[in-house]
């Protein structure tokens, strides 16, 4: 159970990490779309003008054609993560490196292609253009990996240093006196650094990313795992509280009220009905039911065709009210079906509810694929023997004695003569409610 879950957790992380790939590769490829489409406008129509401006024969093609290959590129890598996501594979590791390798060399390709056009190479090598690396650097971020994110302030560093160091004259030539301090290495060195110092914080600001990702996933799948174990019929406030007091469904015994609803004359009214009907019949009625059992911090823990079992105090105790609220949801949902009858929502119905409040194994029971959380013993079977009581004492809402201690206090309830239920030796105490 455990190993399968760490499997789909990380099977949902490799999703989310490739579907974050995703995302950035669209941002490169719109980025080098743009830039190219950008830069052929200035070739075709403002050629001359630039190169005035610059005092050099400006190496458009090149640079087109750089930008033309970071298009194609990106759209091939795109291509191939749309085919990886539609096939549900994982985006191995080591191309990844690959990958962040031939991006974030081409801001060096440029930057190299300029300084050896430039009559003044420290120029090209200190301008704005060597800050194409921090788009790389982060958009890394969305790798969610800290060591490629490393690895491209690596490369950008690494190629900055080598093209200052190796490319740049060590000293400025004649008349450049101006531009001594960048002929002095400093600059080089002080971006280089940079560029690696902003690959690490980008790394870290990843694994953040990819730290809350995984605690929303593992939440994810815990409210998922909650849910396949309770039913779609435990109320989003439930499932939060046992989320957040981390309930123990491991096997227990559990002081617990249980109640079974019972529908009268279920199977004569469905005889002349088509089972669109009947399903419709029952959800219109469950559904207030649900909602009323949910209201009073009880769960749906099985349905019976015509009725349900369901539980108050477990897996989560009210403080001592289990029984209180049992009875407000039965007396609830009795007020609501006489409401729904005389609004001629519901065919005429009558109900039937049986409450007992004892002590029963609670526990999850299953395989490691599809788990149920059950309450079994004596109060499961006296709770459902008394409700089928209402028919002997013509009643709709019948508890035991254990339960009407509860709410004595505040509930006045018939008392009906001691009764012998199936399975029990001793007579049974029980109320009617009203």
């Amino acid at each position: 159970m455990l190993s399968r879950h760490f499997e789909t957790l990380s099977n949902t992380l490799e999703k989310e990490i490739l579907a974050s790939e995703q995302i950035r590769s669209k941002i490169l490829l719109a980025a080098f779309a743009f830039a190219g489409i950008s830069w052929s406008i200035l070739f075709l129509f403002l050629k001359e003008e630039f190169n005035q401006s610059t005092g050099i024969e400006f190496p458009f093609e090149v640079l087109i054609g750089a930008l033309a290959f970071g298009t194609v590129y990106e759209f091939g890598f795109l291509k191939l993560l749309n085919y990886l996501k539609k096939r549900e594979f994982k985006l191995p590791l080591l191309p990844r490196f690959g990958n962040a390798l031939i991006e974030t060399s081409l801001p060096g390709i440029i930057l190299f292609i300029l300084i050896q056009k430039h009559s003044h190479p420290v120029v090209p090598s200190n301008s704005p253009i060597s800050n194409l690396y921090f788009i790389f650097i982060i958009l890394s971020v969305l790798r969610m990996e800290f060591g490629l994110s490393l690895f491209t302030g690596a490369i950008a560093a690494t190629q900055y240093l080598i093209t200052g160091l190796f490319f740049v004259p060590d000293s400025p030539l004649s008349g450049e006196s101006a531009y001594s301090f960048f002929y002095s290495k400093v600059p080089t060195y002080m971006r280089s650094g940079l560029f690696l110092a902003s690959g690490i914080v980008a790394g870290l600001v990843g694994l953040r990313l990819k730290k809350i990702l995984k605690n929303s996933v593992e939440r994810l799948e815990e409210r998922n795992e909650i849910l396949g174990m309770f039913g779609q019929y435990v109320s989003p406030s439930v499932v939060d509280k046992l989320m957040s007091q981390k309930a123990d469904t491991a096997s227990e015994n559990k002081d617990v009220c249980v109640m079974f609803l019972d529908i009268r004359n279920f199977t004569k009214f469905s005889e002349d009905k088509s089972p669109s009907e009947v399903i419709s019949y029952l959800n219109t009625l469950f559904e207030d039911m649900i909602e009323i059992v949910n209201k009073h911090n009880g769960i749906i823990n099985k349905f019976l065709g015509d009725g349900f079992m369901a539980v108050f105090g477990a897996p989560l105790s009210d403080n001592g009210k289990d029984a209180k609220n049992a009875v407000s949801a039965a007396l609830e949902i009795q007020k609501k079906v006489i409401e729904m009858n005389v609004s001629g929502k519901i065919p005429e119905t009558k109900i039937g509810i049986g409450l007992h409040f004892g002590e029963a194994m609670t526990g999850s029971v299953g395989s490691s694929q599809r788990k149920e959380y059950t309450i079994i013993g004596d109060t499961v079977n006296l709770a459902s023997r008394v409700e089928q009581l209402n028919k002997d004492f013509g009643s709709e809402i019948l508890a035991t004695d254990t339960v009407y201690e509860h709410v004595k206090h505040f509930l006045e309830a018939e008392s009906l003569p001691p009764v012998k239920v199936k399975g029990r030796e001793k007579e049974v105490l029980i109320y009617k409610l009203t």
